[in-house]
Order: structure tokens, then sequence, then C-alpha cells
């Protein structure tokens, strides 16, 4: 949404244009789709562990892949927004499905490496995205289509294509995977300390619900997440708008820069969790990467506020590259949050309580950012300070 939305911008083919996107409309349309995605999170949970990973994964992303390449067909808002709301749908088990099938399979001091490699794939896709929009925009009135609809049919049909590999990829749990011997199956299981998530575990159990529900972790977890996961958010969607608006970028320049950054981060996501994993630390591994990307918002927020200031929109882009600091700290916190929980129910409802903090951040993130705001961004820019300081 974020690399169509400059396409074609100032013209009748751009997407806010070719639907008649006016006021916060634009906005609401990337919140709506997290409603779904929150209102989802434990039920996708339990269909993952009744269905097995190996199915629920590539019927997820052919839904998905589905979805997004009808986006090409909306006429208006109305269109857009039932879109969004629908994506939301299979969306909802990307995040808390994962973590609860990595909880079969790696111990809790194993994970925060491996969900830093699963958040690395987001930045991956976000700057591959970036550099399809690029081109794709040469593409504009080709067949009749303008450039955004391309976006949405290719990037759509990606993952309709990859779903057939990964389901000959994925094993299912290491109870009843064909892909171990007795050997390896038997390792597997019993690597696991008491209290593991396992197969043979309920699927529901209203006890351990209400077990999550009256810790006070719960509630801590919840707001510290919500607020980094607003920051991150706003940054990954509302870039390439900062870059063309605030500083003045091309928009060929803003969707490649804005690539660049995303590519940046995969190295730290991959060393930075595996460091967590080695020292057995999460806490202060999940505070430092909040605490370094806040100069960056502090010095947008002085920039927005004097105009007449005297850096440079390369140095002020130059510091993007801090502000994705806050990308690195999720993972660890998700690692943190699994390790404190029991069993197969506990996982499924305390990690997706979790994630439901961050699908709640990406329903408001957009609002920090509503077009009237543009081109300097003062009072979103302010908020996330006080967010990251928070």
């Amino acid at each position: 949404m974020g690399n169509v939305k400059i396409l074609q911008q100032g013209t009748p083919d751009s997407l806010k244009a070719s639907l008649g996107l006016h006021g916060t409309q634009f906005n609401w349309a990337v919140s709506v789709a997290y409603i779904a995605v929150t209102a989802l999170l434990i039920p996708s949970n339990l269909l993952m562990k009744k269905i097995s990973a190996r199915w629920f994964f590539p019927l997820s992303m052919m839904l998905w892949g589905c979805i997004v390449m009808s986006f090409a067909g909306v006429k208006g808002f109305g269109g857009l927004l039932a879109g969004r709301f629908a994506l939301g749908i299979p969306e909802s088990g990307v995040g808390p499905c994962c973590l609860l099938y990595f909880s079969f399979w790696y111990k809790p001091s194993e994970r925060a490496f491996r969900i830093g490699v699963l958040h690395s794939a987001g930045s991956l896709a976000t700057a591959v995205s970036g550099f399809l929009a690029l081109a794709l925009n040469n593409l504009n009135g080709k067949g009749g289509l303008k450039a955004w609809q391309w976006v949405f049919i290719v990037e759509g049909s990606l993952p309709i294509l990859l779903s057939p590999l990964l389901w000959l990829c994925l094993l299912t749990y290491p109870e009843d995977t064909k892909a171990l011997s007795e050997r390896e199956r038997y390792i597997a299981i019993n690597r696991f300390g008491r209290g593991s998530t396992r197969k043979t575990d309920v699927t529901w159990s209203w006890p351990a619900f209400c077990r999550i529900l009256s810790r006070p972790s719960t509630y801590v977890f919840f707001i510290s997440f919500i607020s980094l996961g607003i920051v991150a958010s706003a940054q990954g969607t509302f870039l390439p708008t900062f870059l063309s608006t605030l500083l003045h970028f091309s928009i060929a320049k803003s969707n490649l820069f804005t690539s660049i950054v995303k590519l940046s981060v995969i190295p730290l996501y991959w060393g930075y969790g595996y460091h967590s994993d080695w020292t057995h630390e999460r806490m202060w591994h999940y505070i430092i990467p909040a605490l370094t990307a806040l100069p960056r918002y502090a010095v947008w927020t002085y920039a927005s506020s004097h105009p007449g200031h005297p850096m440079s929109n390369i140095s002020l882009y130059g510091l993007s590259f801090i502000g994705q600091m806050v990308q690195v700290g999720p993972p660890i916190l998700l690692a943190y949050r699994s390790a404190t929980l029991y069993g197969a129910c506990e996982q499924a409802v305390g990690v997706a309580v979790a994630v439901a903090s961050a699908s709640i951040a990406n329903i408001l993130a957009p609002q920090l950012y509503p077009e009237q705001h543009a081109p300097r961004f003062l009072p979103g820019f302010s908020t996330t300070c006080g967010l990251l300081a928070l």
C-alpha cells in the first residue's frame, strides 16, 4: 500500500485519483485489514493446530494472493475497504501461527534467531515490493491497466505460485512427521523440557485462557508491544511518503531508498536474534533497539518543526537507517513472551494476545500520519517520540 500510494502521484492514474480517495480514506484502508486480523488471531491458531502447518500456511497463501489480485478490480473507496478487510482473514494466521509452529520444533532459547529470520523476510519482501513497484510503474497504461493495478496482480500471483512448494517443504509435528526417522523423532520430542508445546496438548482450555488474562505480565507485554508496533508499522507504510513529500525525493528515488533501508536491517535481524539466544538475554536486547531509534525521530521532529533547519535532506534520510532499529525489537519480545508460556493452549493464547497488540498497532499506526498533516507530519513524529520513550 505504501509503494502503490506514490506511483503516478499527482496524475489521474495514481491510486488516490483512480479511486477518488480523499482525507483519511487511504489511512483507513490500511487500518481496516488489521481489524479482521485482530478478531481472528486466536481462531487461526486453533485451526493451524487442528489441520497442521503443512496445510494451513499454503491455503492461507493461496487465499491471500487471490484477494490481493482482486484489488486490481476495485473501483472506489468501498471496494478497497472491503478488499483490505478480506485480506485480514488469511493474514491473521501469519504471525501467531508461525510462532506457535516454532514452539513445536524449537526450544525457547532457540527462538529469537528463528523469529528474527521470519521478520527479516518481511523486510526483504518490502524491499522487493519497492523494486517491483518501481519496475511495474513502467507498465502504466499497458493492457488498459494502471501501474498500481499491475503491482497488485503481479505481487498477488507470487504466493499462489509458491504455495505448492511450501506444502512440499513443511513438516507437520515431531510426533507424526514422516520426514524423520524413529530415532530423530525421539530426539525431536524429548529434547524439550516439561511444559513444552505438544501435538497431544488440548487445543483449547478455558482455565489456561483465564490464567493468561489474569497475569500482569500479559499487559506489560501488550502495552510495550503496541507502543513499538505503532512506530514500526507507521514507518513501514509511510517511509516512501516521507521521502517524497518531506524530503522532496522523486517517486523512483523514494521507492528505491525505502528498499535500501529495508535491506540494511536484514543482517541485524539475524545477528541480533542469534546474539540474544546465545547470551540467553531478552530484556536489554528488546529495550536497546527502541533507545537507538529514538534520536532519529527526535531529529525528524525538530526538522519538521523548524523549516529553516540546516540539515540536508540526504542527512535526514540517513537517519532512517537507525530508525529501522524499531524493527529489530519485536522478534526478541516475541521470543521473550513465548518462553514464559506453558503448553500449547497457553502458547496459542499468550502469543495471540501479544500479536494482537501488533495488530491493534497496525490499526492505529496509519492514523498517525493523515494527509492534512503533510508534508511535515509534526504531530506524528512527536507522538512517535513519546511512544518510543514509553
